[in-house]
C-alpha cells in the first residue's frame, strides 16, 4: 500500500502514524531508538506490506496488467489502491480528507526530529502540493506512474502504464472494495496486540 492507505491503517496514535511513514525510509533490526510506538508503526508497516505483497486479491490485480508490467505491477496496485481509498474516502473514514491530510503533516511534523532527511523532505513536498487530497483524482494515477518512471534506475513502461489502469479500472475497483476491508480488519488485529502490550494508546 502507498502512502494514505498506511496513514489511514494507523488508526488514532501519533507514533504508528510516524512509524508507518518510516517504514519506507528505516531498514534493518529496530534498535528502540526512536520509541516503542514509533517502532511498532515501523513494524506494523512492515506486516502491512507482507500482508498486501502475499494477498490473493493484490495477485490478481497484478496479473490483469500487460507481461511487460509485471514487473511493477506491485508499484501500480499499491497507487491504484490509493487512488481508489482517497476517491471513496467517505466510505472509510469520518473525517473529510482534507481534515485528514491537514491533520497527518501536523503530527510528522511535530516529530520531525524523527524523520530522516529524505523522509522529512517527502513529507514537506506532499503538504506544499495537498498531495493526499489529490489522491482522489484520476490524474494522481499518472502524475506518480510518470514520476515512478523518472525515479527508477532502469527502463521501465511506467509512462505508458496510465492507459492500463483505465483498460483494467473496473476490475482492479472491485479487487481493491475486496481486499481492503481485509488489510483493515488485519491491522485491527495488529493494533490490539499492540495495545494489550502497552505500545500504543487505546
Amino acid at each position: 500500500m502507498n502512502h494514505l492507505a498506511h496513514f489511514f491503517l494507523a488508526g488514532e496514535d501519533p507514533g504508528l502514524l510516524v512509524g508507518g511513514f518510516l517504514g519506507d525510509y528505516v531498514k534493518g533490526r529496530l534498535k528502540g531508538e526512536r520509541g516503542a510506538s514509533i517502532e511498532a508503526g515501523i513494524v506494523l508497516h512492515r506486516a502491512i506490506d507482507a500482508y498486501t505483497d502475499q494477498h490473493p486479491v493484490t495477485r490478481k490485480s497484478q496479473a490483469r496488467f500487460e507481461p511487460r508490467f509485471r514487473r511493477f505491477s506491485g508499484i501500480m496496485t499499491d497507487i491504484i489502491y490509493d487512488h481508489f481509498l482517497a476517491a471513496n474516502w467517505h466510505a472509510y473514514h469520518s473525517t473529510d480528507l482534507q481534515g485528514f491530510s491537514d491533520k497527518t503533516f501536523e503530527t510528522l511534523l511535530a516529530h520531525r526530529e524523527h524523520l530522516p532527511t529524505p523522509a522529512f523532505q517527502t513529507c514537506e513536498r506532499m503538504q506544499a502540493t495537498n498531495s493526499l487530497f489529490s489522491y482522489q483524482n484520476p490524474e494522481f494515477v499518472d502524475r506518480s506512474f510518470h514520476y515512478l518512471c523518472r525515479r527508477l534506475r532502469r527502463a521501465n513502461p511506467l509512462d505508458q502504464g496510465y492507459d492500463e489502469f483505465l483498460q483494467h479500472k473496473c476490475g482492479l475497483y472491485e479487487d481493491f472494495v475486496q481486499f481492503f476491508p481485509e488489510l483493515v480488519s488485519f491491522c485491527r488485529g495488529r493494533i490490539s496486540e499492540l495495545q494489550r502490550q502497552q505500545l500504543v494508546i487505546k
